[in-house]
C-alpha cells in the first residue's frame, strides 16, 4: 500500500472514529455520507484498469473486512436498453438517469456485518444486510464528483437478500429503504427475502423488535405479579400488627378486671392497715386489741 492510500485510510478511520463521538444522538453510530464517499474514491481507483461492462470488485482495506463493493462502467445506452444482471441484483431496462450522462460508474454495495453500525429501524430489527446500488457519472477514466440518481418507468428493480437471520414464526420480514435525514420507507416483499424498488439507494430486511399481539408479554406479566406481590405483603403485615395490638388490649383488660374483682372481694372482710416495704404495698395489723375484762 502506497503512504497516499495509507494516509486516506487513517483519514477516513478518525474521520468515522469522531462521527461516533459526535453523532451519539443520532440513529447510527458513523457517518453514511462519508462511507458512500470512501467507496467512491476507492472504487474510482479501479476504473483506471476496467472495460466498460465488465463488473470488478473494489478492494477495501482490512479494517472494512466483512463489507463488499463491486463496480461496472458502462454507457447509459446499454443500461436502458438492457439493463444488468449482479449476484443479488436484478436492474431491468428502461432505466432514467438524472442527470442524463453518457456514461456512468454503478456501485453495489453489501454491507454486511458493518450494517448496523450505520443504519437501523426503530423498533424494528434488522434481520439482513443493508444492500446499496449507486451510480456516478463517469469520464473516459475516471468517475466524477457527480452523484446520478436513477429511476425506472418499467420493470422493478429487484434486491435478492441470500442471507437472512432467524425471526419469529409469525413475522414476516419487510423491505426498508433508507432516506436522507434518517427516514425510513417501509414496503411488503412481493416474494420471499426480495425487494422490489424503483430507484437507487440503500435497502435492508426488518421485522418488528416488539412482541406479537399473540405472544404474552413476559416483562408486562412479571410487573403485575410483582405489584400484586408486594400489596398482598402490606395488608398482610398490616393485619398481623393490628391482631397483635387488639390481643395485647385484650389481655390487659382481662388483667384489670381480675384486679377489681380481688378489690371488690377485699371489701367484705375485716380493713387492716398497710405500710410499704420498698415498691411493695402489705397489709399490718393494728397494735391495739380488745382489753380483757374480769368475770365476777
Amino acid at each position: 500500500m502506497g503512504l497516499h492510500r495509507w494516509w486516506q485510510v487513517k483519514l477516513v478511520t478518525l474521520s468515522l472514529f469522531l462521527s461516533c463521538l459526535v453523532g451519539g444522538s443520532q440513529s447510527y453510530f458513523y457517518d453514511r455520507e462519508s462511507l458512500d464517499d470512501f467507496l467512491r474514491k476507492q472504487a474510482n481507483k479501479e476504473t483506471e484498469r476496467l472495460r466498460k461492462g465488465v463488473l470488478s470488485n473494489v478492494y477495501l482495506p482490512s479494517n472494512f473486512t466483512g463489507m463488499e463493493v463491486s463496480v461496472v462502467r458502462l454507457r447509459s445506452f446499454s443500461l436502458w436498453s438492457r439493463g444488468m444482471n449482479y449476484s443479488s441484483f436484478n436492474l431491468p431496462p428502461r432505466i432514467v438517469l438524472q442527470p442524463n450522462a453518457k456514461r456512468i460508474a454503478i456501485l453495489f454495495e453489501n454491507l454486511g456485518n458493518w450494517s448496523s453500525n450505520y443504519y437501523n429501524v426503530p423498533n424494528h430489527t434488522m434481520v439482513a444486510s443493508v444492500f446499496g446500488v449507486m451510480a456516478y457519472s463517469s469520464s473516459e477514466t475516471a468517475f466524477v464528483d457527480e452523484k446520478i440518481n436513477f429511476t425506472t418507468h418499467g420493470d422493478p428493480i429487484r434486491i435478492r437478500f441470500p442471507h437472512v437471520d432467524q425471526h419469529g414464526e409469525n413475522d414476516t420480514p419487510i423491505c426498508a429503504k433508507f432516506r436522507a435525514g434518517g427516514l425510513v420507507k417501509f414496503k411488503n416483499m412481493t416474494k420471499p427475502y426480495v425487494c422490489e424498488v424503483y430507484s437507487q439507494g440503500h435497502y435492508t430486511l426488518v421485522v418488528p423488535s416488539f412482541p406479537s399481539p399473540k405472544e404474552p408479554n413476559t416483562r408486562s406479566h412479571s410487573k403485575r405479579f410483582t405489584k400484586w406481590w408486594v400489596l398482598g405483603f402490606v395488608i398482610g403485615f398490616a393485619g398481623l400488627v393490628i391482631l397483635v395490638l387488639i390481643l395485647l388490649a385484650l389481655v390487659k383488660e382481662a388483667k384489670k378486671r381480675r384486679i377489681r374483682k380481688m378489690e371488690k372481694n377485699s371489701e367484705g372482710g375485716e380493713l387492716f392497715d398497710t405500710f410499704w416495704i420498698g415498691e411493695s404495698k402489705l397489709p399490718s395489723a393494728s397494735m391495739l386489741r380488745t382489753q380483757p375484762t374480769l368475770e365476777n
